[in-house]
Parts: C-alpha cells; structure tokens; sequence
C-alpha cells in the first residue's frame, strides 16, 4: 500500500473510531487497527485492570487484492472468512460503512 493512500486511510479510519466510541467510554473500550503489507486489522480492546494492559479481539480484516477491499469477519479459530452480505468493492469508505451497518451480525454486538 503506497504511503498517500495509507495515511488517507487512517485519517478515516481515526476519524471513525473516534465517533464510534464516545469520550466518556473510551476508558473501557478502544479500537484500534493495524497494517499487514495490503491487509488492515480493526480490533476491540478492552481493560484488563489487573495486569494494568489492554487486550484486544480482532473484528474484522479488510484486504486490498485485485483493486477491491475484501471484508472478512473472525472465524472463531484464529483465522478469517469473507464476509459473504458484503462484495468486494473499489472504496474503502464503502467497505467500512458496510461493517458499521453490520447486515449479518458478525462485526458488532447489538
């Protein structure tokens, strides 16, 4: 991923999370994302008082393969699936706005 289009991603994906969690909850719940080569993690981290850190539990996986965001949920061993309500498709914001509507159920707890 070029570093212009890696920055334009994280200035929206910084913008997002901090609308999806608000000020008052961000000292018991976080997002965070990191890159891998042309794959971007989201993941919920939590508190863990005890051992003063925070844990995190992957969300979803975004990948850039053929000119096309792909969308994969966790599958429950470690590992990803496509998200099979949402198609490939060339923008990033689309993909994102497809995982806060969360058709399937598989990104967020309601």
């Amino acid at each position: 991923m070029d570093p212009f289009t890696t920055r334009r991603l994280e200035k929206i994906l910084n913008g997002y999370i901090s609308r999806k969690i608000p000020p008052n909850v961000r000292s018991a719940v976080r997002l965070t994302y990191e890159w891998e080569g042309n794959r971007l993690t989201l993941t919920e981290e939590l508190p863990d008082f005890e051992n003063r850190i925070w844990t995190g539990a992957p969300i979803v996986q975004f990948q850039w393969k053929q000119s096309q965001w792909h969308v994969y949920a966790t599958d429950g061993n470690g590992g990803w699936r496509p998200a099979s309500a949402i198609a490939p498709h060339p923008h990033f914001e689309q993909q994102l706005e497809q995982v806060e509507i969360d058709q399937e159920g598989i990104f967020w707890i309601s």
